[in-house]
């Protein structure tokens, strides 16, 4: 390296004259000799090893200054750009004599050194390290800069005094300054930055005085811009700390920034001091503070800089990775939703992991400490973010790691349609080779004698229940249930049992189903699907006049079935409006038979709440703008879904009423009596939905039992067992499985005690996916108001005042007519339960599935584009009040 830079010195300075000239001699002496010196060169006699270390040291110190001057000096006049003709020979005179004098004694000196010390002529002519790499040039306007700093201040920087007027370097907020002091105070000065503002420094945070006093603005202006350009020469530090330790293996010397100086520039000048004092600062590779008032610093051994330039290495790559993983989010997150990268494209990528712990966090998967989680949260700090789950939900959303409104709250809880490898492969299995079915010698063969037909919904995928008519011999008709058989296939405590008992039931979300079973089976086998035999359990009874059950009638059989229709309860409506008895006789006796229930079971004592619900559905979950749908499903207004709802809480009551003779543990439901209001309260409001608020705010709780039936108030019956839908509600497989075994003569699986626990358990489990699934059609309501919001003319919904909720602070309970969704709506007049109002939405919180609504002052409805217009609800009859647990 030196002998490249003096090589070019030399060439430089055989075109600006005599002096020049001599510095190019001089400049090729000590080229010559250091590459003798490297080739053997002269031995020194010493008389210790203290001698000889001091002898060495200073060689080192000699041979740097000797290199630094010679290549800072003449590498000056080389940067000027060489010009043509006249121009040229102008530009050679312009090139400071002075400079060039210099340059040739400190070639000299540095000539006379390395004649004496071989071993640092060798350190100098080739360094091993692998950083020693030929000086990068300095701009042109270093020579200018330098050369008037030089003129205006050419006194070394020593330790002064701080004085008036001095520059000084300071510490302000773990940062090193320079500036210039303007004034005394009392602990100590008033230092103004160049080309920025004063700052109030005590004395004892002022670290290095590099000049004065006496020195005003325009002095330190002139020294900041020439040790700008000198502190461009970084590399300088290699070549300095190669000499100062003799490569890393001598470490240990203390230098005063001065001393750096002169390694660096040759020099002590206050451009010189400053610029080694910044460059120094920077340092973090090769030398080390060893003192802090003044500034001293030491060399770091070899090992030492070897380790830290591997960690600065390792640094810069995740500096790089860092920035590539910015780059790569902002253009995930601009970029259209079909064009964002899916999971798996991520996962695939350099920030799988990264993302993978965002997720983690999300999810609330991670230790309270660990590598995971300081990753999840370095990425949402260095992203400008909270280190939330909420935050790491968004940012996995808008990069397509996850859609755009999937709910973190159903992925926390692992609610997924998709079941392990294992359970699918048990499906598969099951369906390839059916197990033995143990009640195959007692099956019931319905499939000739019986014309069976199922009522679902349209949308509906698990057909749990079909019913038919038997007319008998003494004239009277049996009603039959017919329930699908999934204990055919699923035994207690296989696999399959073991993933119902954990999910519980079938989780209903506007966006689809969450089956309990794998959709193969549930869908399948289990399913009483048209025309297909399919293996079911059958309820059927007989009811008197009035609608009571026959209890000497209860037949409760494992049976083969195959439906001959299946048909809708919107169909069943139709058929009803336009239809005669004659045309549909079996539909039309049902209809009767389940009146006459109904009528029976209100003067028992059931209690009914005519309230409409609110179906919500989306389309394209997975896009930026969902479809949803919120429509109104009344039960009380389709004589077909009150058909239905009668006839399984008939197979209710029979099989709790068997489980009763038989003295099977079963799960049984009650219902504590209720304290109802008396006449004069339910006048004091409107029928319908008015009155079911009233009736449902005093109702009790529902509980459980398991060795004998408890009264079930709600429904007017003295025995109930949920038994009609063993597809999707775990309680009901139970309630097979244990009365399949009675009827088959064996021992039930649990007694009531074991079965009490296991119902306690899934329970639990239940409730806590029934808060979901309300979760859940909470956000898709809040994103129905939020689409709705942007739209023009301003949207609005007529609504049915139902009651206060608080009344002080005008918040009251309203239903959306048409809709079925009961909210809340803040209110600032006074309304009756009953009265009509306007609401229009003014915010949305869709994460949190919240909104807001806000009657609307009637003098401004012409702005409003009312949505709902013409739905409002029609009010029943007095007599409908709550109805609760049907099916």
């Amino acid at each position: 390296m030196a002998s490249v830079g003096l090589s070019r010195a030399a060439a430089a300075g055989a075109s600006v004259g005599t002096t020049a000239g001599a510095a190019t001699v001089a400049a090729r002496g000590l080229r010559t000799m250091a590459a003798a010196a490297a080739g053997g060169g002269t031995s020194v006699a010493v008389t210790s090893q203290y001698q000889q270390h001091q002898l060495q040291r200073q060689q080192r110190q000699h041979a740097v200054h000797a290199s630094a001057a010679a290549l800072s000096s003449l590498h000056t006049m080389t940067q000027q750009p060489l010009l043509p003709g006249p121009q040229q020979a102008a530009q050679q005179q312009a090139v400071s004599q002075r400079q060039v004098s210099a340059a040739a004694a400190a070639a000299g000196a540095a000539a006379r050194h390395l004649t004496s010390s071989a071993a640092a002529a060798r350190q100098f002519a080739g360094s091993a390290h692998p950083s020693s790499a030929p000086l990068q040039e300095l701009q042109q306007q270093r020579s200018v800069v330098t050369a008037a700093a030089t003129a205006a201040h050419p006194a070394a920087a020593a330790e002064d005094a701080v004085g008036l007027g001095s520059i000084v370097e300071f510490e302000r907020n773990k940062a090193y300054l320079v500036g210039l002091t303007v004034k005394q105070r009392a602990q100590g000065w008033e230092v103004e930055v160049f080309g920025g503002p004063r700052y109030a420094v005590k004395a004892a945070d002022i670290k290095c005085v590099i000049a004065g006093p006496g020195l005003s603005m325009e002095d330190l202006e002139l020294i900041s811009r020439a040790a700008d350009m000198l502190a461009q020469e970084a590399t300088l530090l290699q070549l300095a700390w190669d000499v100062a330790t003799d490569g890393g293996s001598q470490a240990g010397d203390v230098f005063t920034v001065p001393e750096m100086a002169e390694f660096l520039f040759n020099n002590r000048k206050p451009e010189s001091c400053a610029a080694a004092l910044r460059l120094l600062r920077e340092d973090r590779l090769y030398f080390k503070q060893a003192g802090r008032s003044p500034p001293m610093f030491s060399g770091r051994t070899r090992a030492q800089v070897d380790s830290l330039a591997a960690e600065l290495r390792h640094k810069e790559l995740e500096a790089a990775a860092w920035e590539q993983f910015v780059s790569d989010v902002q253009a995930a997150q601009a970029a259209p939703r079909p064009s964002k990268p899916n999971e798996d494209a991520w996962r695939e990528g350099p920030h799988g992991a990264r993302l993978a712990a965002l997720e983690a966090l999300a999810l609330g998967d991670l230790a309270g400490v660990g590598p995971e989680r300081t990753l999840a949260h370095q990425t949402l700090v260095g992203l400008g973010k909270t280190p939330s789950t909420q935050d790491a939900a968004e940012v996995l959303q808008s990069v397509g790691w996850w859609p755009p409104h999937l709910q973190l709250n159903l992925v926390a809880a692992g609610i997924s349609e998709r079941f392990p490898p294992e359970l699918e492969e048990e499906a598969a299995r099951l369906l390839e080779s059916p197990p033995a079915d143990p009640d195959a010698a007692r099956r019931r063969d319905f499939t000739q004698s019986h014309t069976i037909f199922t009522i679902d919904d349209a949308s509906t995928t698990e057909i749990d229940d079909g019913l038919s008519l038997e007319r008998l011999p003494d004239g009277r008709t049996k009603v039959w249930v017919h329930i699908a058989d999934p204990s055919r296939w699923v035994a207690p405590g296989s696999l399959l049992a073991q993933e119902a008992e954990a999910r519980t039931k079938s989780m209903y979300l506007p966006t689809g189903v969450v089956p309990m079973f794998p959709k193969s089976l549930a869908e399948g086998p289990f399913s009483l699907r048209e025309g297909v035999p399919t293996e079911a359990m059958s309820v059927g009874a007989c009811l008197s006049e009035d609608g009571e059950l026959d209890l000497d009638s209860i037949s409760v059989v494992p049976s083969l079935v195959q439906p001959a229709r299946r048909l809708t309860y919107v169909l069943v409506d139709e058929i009803f409006q336009e239809c005669s008895e004659a045309d549909e006789p079996d539909l039309f006796e049902l209809r009767k038979l389940s009146a006459a229930r109904r009528s029976w079971r209100l003067t028992s004592g059931a209690t009914e709440i005519a309230m409409p619900e609110s179906m919500v559905s989306v389309e394209g979950a997975h896009e930026e703008e969902p479809r949803i749908t919120i429509e109104e499903e009344d039960q009380y207004a389709s004589p077909a879904r009150q058909l239905v709802a009668e006839m399984m809480i008939l197979a209710g009551e029979a099989v709790g009423e068997l489980g009763r003779q038989l003295g099977v543990p079963l799960p049984y439901r009650g219902q504590a009596e209720p304290v109802l209001p008396d006449a004069d309260e339910l006048a004091a409001v409107p029928p319908g939905p008015c009155q079911a608020v009233m009736l449902r705010m005093r109702m009790t709780r529902s509980v459980m039992a398991t060795a004998v039936p408890l009264r079930h108030a709600g429904l007017g019956l003295e025995a109930y067992v949920q038994f009609t839908s063993p597809i999707r509600r775990y309680g009901d497989l139970l309630a097979h499985w244990q009365l399949k075994a009675a009827l088959r003569g064996d021992a039930p699986r649990y007694d009531a005690g074991q079965l009490s626990d296991v119902i306690e358990a899934t329970g639990a489990t239940t409730q806590a996916l029934m808060k979901l699934e309300r979760e859940a059609e909470s956000y898709w309501v809040a994103e129905y108001f939020r689409q709705a919001a942007r739209s023009e003319p301003t949207p609005a919904w007529a609504v049915t005042f139902l009651c206060w909720l608080k009344q002080e602070v005008g918040l009251g309970r309203v239903l959306m007519d048409g809709l079925g969704l009961e909210t809340v709506v803040r209110i600032n007049s006074p309304v009756q339960p009953g009265d009509q109002l306007v609401v229009k939405c003014s915010h949305t919180d869709v994460k949190m599935g919240m909104w807001r609504l806000d009657a609307i002052n009637p003098d401004h409805l012409h702005r409003y584009d009312i949505r709902n217009e013409g739905c409002a609800y029609h009010q029943a009859e007095p007599d409908f009040s709550e109805f609760s647990e049907v099916a």
